[in-house]
């Protein structure tokens, strides 16, 4: 994940407006381009202007106004106008799970940062899920914030000891570079039945011992050296929220399927139950 573009999907919420922050610090940190789009749920068109550049692509009327309302929403509510004439802003018609990440692919973005909301289940069964939608379509990485989070200074990363575990541990050293955050790890063995848990708890099983050993080669390669691994037992989702909350992180990094169904959530992959439940921002690895 080299950050040369990153894409802001934006509404009016805090969320939202967090979503922008972010992906402009990390496109400053990263000197990466930053394009802010707003998606408006009417006929599916494209149109993008960038404002730093003076040009505008657009067929006028709608879109102009549009433009023209993002611009100064932005300038009075959210970044400073500087930052503003800096970014390119986009705006598209349709339904926001798809379009993001159409213009991602169009626009080919490094990273897409959306604001992160928690819905009822009630809510998300009637109107859907923005973020489980984009995550589930996105071929590139995903950075969902909560409103009013911080600068990122600690990445968390669940691992599963799969070879594609490790391409998530890879991807979350290089936004942990470019954001100058720490790393840490977490992996979580189920604890069996029939086991004293005194053994349980002290004696790690052939997977951990091997991906502690992979981690720790992994990070002194990405420059995050003496980094241990942590090791939980129990529950998955569980383990992997209880390590989140007590070591402060703030981003937790997984591994992200692509495609499936919407729906429940609580019926669904513990990644889709971790990206709803962490108390951080998540970062989608596509899978």
């Amino acid at each position: 994940m080299l950050l040369r573009h990153i894409l802001a999907a934006t509404d009016e919420s805090d969320a939202g407006r967090q979503a922008v922050r972010t992906a402009t610090a990390l496109a400053s940190r990263a000197s990466a381009r930053v394009t802010i789009l707003r998606v408006m749920a009417v006929e599916a068109t494209r149109r993008l202007v960038g404002v730093g550049q003076g040009m505008a692509h657009t067929n006028g009327g709608e879109d102009e106004v549009a433009l023209m309302y993002l611009r100064q929403w932005l300038e009075a509510d959210v970044l400073s106008s500087d930052d503003v004439q800096a970014a390119e802003l986009a705006t598209a018609c349709g339904v926001p799970g798809i379009e993001i990440c159409r213009f991602a692919e169009q626009e080919e973005a490094d990273l897409l940062v959306l604001g992160r909301k928690r819905h009822s289940q009630m809510m998300r069964l009637l109107l859907g899920d923005t973020a489980d939608a984009v995550a589930r379509r996105s071929r590139s990485p995903c950075l969902f914030v909560p409103p009013r989070s911080g600068e990122i200074r600690k990445v968390l990363v669940a691992l599963d000891g799969s070879d594609r575990g490790m391409n998530v541990l890879n991807q979350a050293c290089n936004l942990a570079r470019c954001a100058g955050a720490s790393v840490q790890a977490v992996t979580v063995e189920r604890r069996p039945g029939n086991e004293p848990l005194h053994i349980v708890s002290t004696l790690p099983v052939a997977r951990s011992s091997s991906l502690e050993v992979r981690v720790r080669e992994g990070l002194a390669r990405e420059g995050f050296p003496d980094v241990p691994l942590a090791i939980r037992r129990g529950d998955i989702l569980e383990g992997v929220l209880a390590e989140a909350q007590e070591s402060g992180a703030d981003v937790l990094a997984i591994g992200y399927h692509r495609g499936g169904p919407p729906g429940v959530l609580e019926a669904g992959s513990t990644a889709r139950r971790l990206a709803h439940a962490a108390p951080c921002a998540v970062l989608t690895i596509p899978l």
